[in-house]
């Protein structure tokens, strides 16, 4: 059993990657929450008809960096619209629709004086009224190892010419703030893996890049023979030249009109 165990573990990482594809794009498919976050303006807009508040909760949770931590007993059913509010009080929103108890964690930005508004970081959704009771089952929304994965996975390294978004990513402050905090063992852990898979895809990247180039370089020999071919045939016998390149617009117009059919 063990052995089976230790055989499947190297899925965990394909599972998350699965979870990315069903959670992070800005919209959702038909019959899931629609989520559409801004990481530029930190705004949010949700439009919700009785689906799981565990879902929709992962998926702000995976566009956004927000940790949430739930007491199993407060899933339910929601039902919300919301157009373009900023973070904090779209999610206020939904707590204060279904009647549930909250508390909110932040961290001051980096650079921002005293005065600055905090960053919220994690979200904390119990029964109303429990908000500070002890022995709540607090369950994460999304395992912070598979957001690890995910993290990784939107960190794409740029290809050739390509610049990086100039734009304050509130999703990246906050899961850093959330590494920072978390236990020195557990965090490096988390870091050398996102680490790593980053430097496997740089070399999938470039890899796929060299192949790209080594192809284009074969093409493009490939055309200098061939044109210095029919250069050395106009220049030997320019009427076979004209006659091969005749037959070859016939072919172009041959094929044409079966792709037009």
């Amino acid at each position: 059993m063990l052995n089976n165990r230790m055989e499947f573990t190297w899925l965990r990482p394909l599972f998350w990657a699965l979870v990315l594809v069903a959670f992070v794009g800005q919209t959702a498919f038909a019959g899931e929450p629609e989520v559409i976050y801004d990481k530029a303006t930190d705004r949010l807009s949700i439009q919700a008809d009785s689906d799981s508040l565990d879902g929709l909760l992962a998926r702000i949770a995976l566009l956004s960096g927000v940790e949430f931590l739930m007491d199993t007993k407060v899933e339910q059913p929601v039902s919300i619209t919301l157009k373009d509010r900023p973070l904090e009080k779209g999610l206020k929103k939904i707590v204060q629709t279904l009647n549930l108890g909250h508390a909110m964690i932040y961290k001051k930005k980096e650079g921002q004086d005293q005065s600055a508004e905090p960053l919220l970081i994690s979200m904390k959704i119990v029964p109303k009224g429990m908000e500070n009771y002890p022995n709540l089952n607090l369950v994460p929304v999304v395992d912070v190892n598979g957001e690890a994965v995910i993290r990784s996975l939107s960190g794409r390294p740029l290809r050739a010419g390509q610049t990086p978004p100039t734009i304050f990513d509130y999703a990246e402050q906050r899961w850093q703030a959330r590494l920072d905090k978390m236990p020195e063992e557990k965090r490096e852990r988390i870091e050398e893996d996102m680490k790593q898979r980053q430097e496997k895809r740089v070399a999938r990247i470039e890899e796929v890049e060299n192949r790209r180039a080594e192809r284009e370089k074969k093409v493009a020999e490939h055309r200098a023979r061939r044109e210095a071919a029919e250069e050395e045939l106009r220049a030997s016998n320019p009427e076979l030249y004209e006659l091969r390149k005749q037959q070859r617009e016939e072919i172009r117009q041959k094929v044409m009109e079966e792709l037009m059919q």
